[in-house]
């Protein structure tokens, strides 16, 4: 995992496949997901801006021509920017950060850009998709987590959780429930505490 400064960033790169199509988030679950996080403390303001740079974060690896073909999902929060989804080689998922990180406005890139190899590509699809469902079942079931703060995505059995919780309880309640999922080989926790400092700043911003 590679990361930069205050402004810092990660990379993640596994090994694996092929083509895929490039996809678009779905604006009704990220909304979703952005009125969770409104739960744990986040302002309107921080989290319209948020929006706001997710989109351009999303448009800007939409309209790369190196990138035609891939499946990228980006996210955005308090001014952390997230990239998930496949790639073809570890040349390009190291592209794909560096396009990323160079977007303005953020504090930081994170991203988890496995590689996936052609043979697997049609059973890993509905595996990961079930195992995603089966993950997010175990968050909603899980007392002292509130499953709308937390987004899932499961790419080759690694879960991914995003997402602002109410404290370091919370937090470790939500990646116990997903790592404690069948099928679930590790999770990778983006899961944000809201910044009393930052939250603070922003608020004086605007």
């Amino acid at each position: 995992m590679l990361r930069r400064g205050p402004h810092s960033a990660s990379l993640s790169v596994g090994l694996g496949v092929a083509a895929l199509l490039l996809w678009q988030a779905c604006g009704s679950e990220r909304y979703h997901t952005v009125m969770g996080a409104a739960e744990s403390g986040l302002g309107s303001l921080t989290l319209a801006d948020d929006y706001r740079h997710q989109r351009h974060l999303q448009q800007v690896l939409l309209e790369e021509p190196a990138f035609a073909g891939l499946t990228l999902t980006a996210y955005v929060i308090m001014d952390h920017g997230y990239v998930v989804g496949h790639v073809r080689s570890p040349e390009q998922a190291e592209a794909v950060y560096q396009v990323a990180s160079k977007v303005e406005g953020l504090r930081s890139i994170n991203a988890f850009l496995p590689i996936k190899r052609t043979a697997d590509v049609i059973g890993a699809v509905t595996s990961d998709e079930t195992l995603k469902s089966e993950v997010q079942a175990a968050l909603a079931r899980t007392p002292g987590v509130v499953d709308s703060r937390v987004h899932v995505e499961v790419l080759d059995h690694r879960a991914i959780l995003l997402g602002v919780v109410s404290g370091t309880e919370e937090k470790t309640l939500a990646e116990d429930a997903a790592a404690s999922t069948i099928g679930v080989k590790r999770i990778i926790s983006w899961l944000l505490l809201p910044e009393t400092d930052y939250l603070a700043i922003r608020s004086q911003v605007f």
